[in-house]
């Protein structure tokens, strides 16, 4: 109970560093983590204590500048969960915008900095939120800082918060350049999600192995690497990266509590035992369904001759009142 506890408070912990990073407003926060204000308050004053986040004024918090990596928040960081990254986004422009196709215009005329790029150097780029954003014809290209990380429980948590953070940077985008992209439409062009502190990914680190595992396409889809400098991590990338890393976790932590006992081998053992088993019970459940279709066939007989002695004697009395 008391591990329980303590691994809830990390998660916590864990929880607000990364909300403070996406936004500073304590009652979303609040709501969001569903607990009271009191223990938001608790939390904050041991992340301040420990030195985690600074306060800048009465309810405004953030994280210290040097605690932007995950193990610069120590023990406050859970084993094996999730730390999002390398998000590129792609955002679709409404048809209806007006000016778009003037945008180079609009940016020289408010003194907004930007540099020509793409194949033919005729794409706008811009700077938001620290993010290079490309200014294409229909669409926006967004790209997050290098290292740039939204930690949560489970790679879900990690999404959610990074989705805080790209309505920021369009909420930025639309005041500086004037222009509304709603209804906001996006997808997400690339993503990472790594395992933080994987046991696997610090022993093979350590022995200075660094693993790039390919499908049968050839498409890297697992990494065993340290991108952080700082212990290690299972990470899962490519298109897949999302939805492979929720069930990575859970048969990862799964295994860890089962002490690693469930191979292959032993699944297809308790497989093959199980199936024996449902066919011995089919056996029997047969001989049943035999022994009752016998007991039914008789009880039919033993009626149908009860039937026909009835018959009978109703004959005979009637033969002896004529």
């Amino acid at each position: 109970m008391k591990v329980k506890i303590q691994l809830e408070k990390q998660n916590l912990y864990l929880s607000i560093i990364g909300m403070l990073k996406v936004s500073t407003n304590l009652t979303k926060i609040q709501k969001k983590l569903s607990i009271s204000k009191q223990k938001l308050n608790y939390y904050l004053r041991e992340l301040k204590s420990k030195g985690l986040i600074i306060q800048k004024g009465r309810g405004w918090y953030e994280p210290v500048k040097g605690s932007k990596n995950s193990i610069k928040y120590g023990t406050h960081l859970v084993k094996d969960s999730s730390r999002g990254h390398a998000y590129v986004w792609m955002v679709k422009l409404p048809k209806e915008i007006e000016g778009w196709n003037k945008r180079i215009e609009r940016l020289e005329k408010k003194g907004i900095h930007f540099n020509l790029v793409g194949a033919l150097k005729t794409t706008p780029r811009i700077k938001a939120l620290g993010r290079k954003v490309w200014l294409c014809n229909d669409h926006l290209r967004i790209f997050d800082k290098p290292k740039q990380s939204y930690y949560g429980k489970t790679a879900k948590e990690s999404k959610s918060l990074a989705h805080m953070e790209l309505l920021n940077i369009i909420r930025v985008l639309e005041n500086k350049l004037g222009f509304l992209f709603k209804p906001l439409k996006y997808s997400i062009q690339k993503e990472h999600y790594a395992l933080i502190r994987n046991d696997l990914a610090i022993d093979q680190n350590r022995k200075g192995i660094i693993m790039r595992i390919k499908d049968e396409n050839g498409e890297e889809f697992l990494l065993l690497d340290d991108s952080l400098e700082k212990g290690g991590e299972l990470e899962t990338v490519g298109k897949g990266a999302y939805k492979n890393n929720i069930p990575l976790q859970k048969w990862w932590i799964e295994q860890k509590e089962d002490g690693f006992k469930t191979t292959p081998t032993k699944i297809k053992k308790e497989i093959n035992e199980l199936r024996i088993e449902t066919l011995n019970q089919i056996k029997e459940s047969s001989k049943v369904s035999m022994n009752v279709s016998l007991i039914i066939k008789q009880l039919e007989s033993n009626i149908k001759g009860l039937t026909e002695l009835v018959y009978l004697q109703q004959q005979e009395i009637r033969g002896l009142k004529k």
